[in-house]
């Protein structure tokens, strides 16, 4: 094998030999090449070029079907890292045993995914910020702030401040007072307090008071027999009250 290796000489002139074989050895440990100047070039041309350590190995190579690079760490604690920051931006890839970490963006938006043993996490902006997405075997999990849903093969699971939902003039809401839900004019809503429900000028309200009801008319009918007991019941009709029954009883 022919290798032809340009030198600088005293003088400054470049000198260009040739050799079947060198071989280049620093019994002390310490080969340096250096190559200055601004437009200053180290260049390493073969079929395959090989950097190599006691735990670590950097190999270019050459075949038929095409290039190939390959970088390999081992050890205790092995690691690869490759990084192009800025002043501005960052742009990190990291590989280790226990993951691999891409990550790109400005310090307060990064944006990253992280793969581990155990599963995969997409992640865009702060920390309990931000929004994340978490995948493993046997569930997927999304996050913005303090609104979380998980998806497993149980079911689905939500938590967040507030909750709506709407399709056309159906409506859905559920927060920390209580559930709300509204159809057009039919309304209904669940809170502390206890129910609420309406329908246009029509309104009943369930809550640790008792019943109270409003509307433009108001009846009802039974097959077999109706009782109702309380301290003090009033009835009150602005207009015409009837009650009909063959038998009625009030206590």
């Amino acid at each position: 094998m022919g290798l032809n290796m340009p030198n600088l000489n005293a003088s400054g002139a470049t000198e260009i030999y040739t050799v079947s074989q060198h071989l280049l050895t620093a019994v002390d440990g310490l080969i340096d090449l250096t190559a200055q100047g601004k437009d200053s070039l180290v260049h390493l041309q073969a079929e395959s070029v090989t950097l190599e350590t006691s735990s670590s190995y950097l190999s270019v190579l050459n075949s038929d079907e095409g290039g190939a690079v390959d970088i390999c760490a081992s050890g205790l604690e092995p690691s690869i890292s490759l990084s192009t920051p800025t002043s501005e931006t960052g742009s990190d890839i990291m590989i280790s045993p226990s993951g691999i970490l891409i990550a790109y963006g400005l310090p307060e938006n990064l944006a990253a995914i992280a793969l581990t043993p155990t599963g995969l996490t997409l992640s865009v902006g702060p920390p309990q910020i931000g929004a994340m997405i978490e995948m493993t075997a046997g569930s997927i999990v999304l996050k913005v702030g303090e609104t979380e849903i998980a998806l497993t093969p149980a079911g689905i699971v939500s938590k967040a401040p507030l909750i709506e939902s709407s399709c056309a003039e159906t409506k859905v809401s559920m927060g920390p007072q209580g559930i709300s839900e509204s159809v057009a004019e039919v309304s209904r809503s669940i809170t502390p307090a206890g129910h609420a429900m309406a329908a246009a000028e029509v309104t009943v309200n369930v809550g640790v008071a008792g019943v109270t009801s409003t509307g433009p008319t108001s009846s009802g009918a039974f097959e077999a027999a109706a009782e109702v007991s309380a301290a003090t019941l009033t009835h009150a009709a602005e207009g015409v009250a009837s009650q009909e029954a063959p038998v009625t009883n009030i206590e």
